[in-house]
């Protein structure tokens, strides 16, 4: 299956929160909370960087 072009409508995050979580799949649908379905590598790349040191830093207790 190939992934859709357009750009998804971001969703309402607060909303989400007030909803059990059944129906929360259910609005995702896809799990795309908005925005593009594919990025490129080199996006990507930059953001999964970020990720691993976001997540090193709360391991080590660095961030604040």
């Amino acid at each position: 299956m190939t992934a859709p072009e357009e750009r998804k409508p971001m969703v309402d995050v607060a909303a989400l929160r007030q909803l059990p979580p059944a129906l929360v799949r259910e609005r995702l649908g896809d799990g795309n909370y908005g925005g593009l379905h594919r990025r490129p590598d080199r996006e990507m790349q930059r953001i999964w960087q970020e990720a691993v040191a976001e997540t090193r830093a709360l391991l080590q207790g660095g961030w604040a």
